[in-house]
């Protein structure tokens, strides 16, 4: 079960975006949803490279925003790092 865990995180991680995803994301969500699967990485200096490609900059303060919130509850729920900051 572990192993199979960390395969799925680690292809998760290596997933790129296409462009209709770098254009139609909602970078709060995202975010939300990537400290909650990823912890304590943060994902956005992928995004940001994959998206350049089509001409597309993240909302970067959207997705931080969201990261922080899902982070914070990924925290409380698991007690991970002592809870919120």
């Amino acid at each position: 079960m572990r192993t199979s865990l960390l395969l799925l995180l680690l292809l998760a991680g290596c997933a790129t975006m296409n462009e209709s995803e770098c254009r139609g994301t909602d970078w709060y969500k995202r975010g939300r949803e990537d400290a909650e699967l990823y912890g304590s990485r943060s994902m956005l200096d992928q995004y940001t490279h994959q998206c350049a490609a089509f001409g597309v900059r993240p909302d970067a303060g959207a997705y931080q925003l969201g990261w922080d919130d899902g982070d914070m509850e990924y925290r409380q729920k698991t007690g991970w790092g002592g809870g919120p900051d």
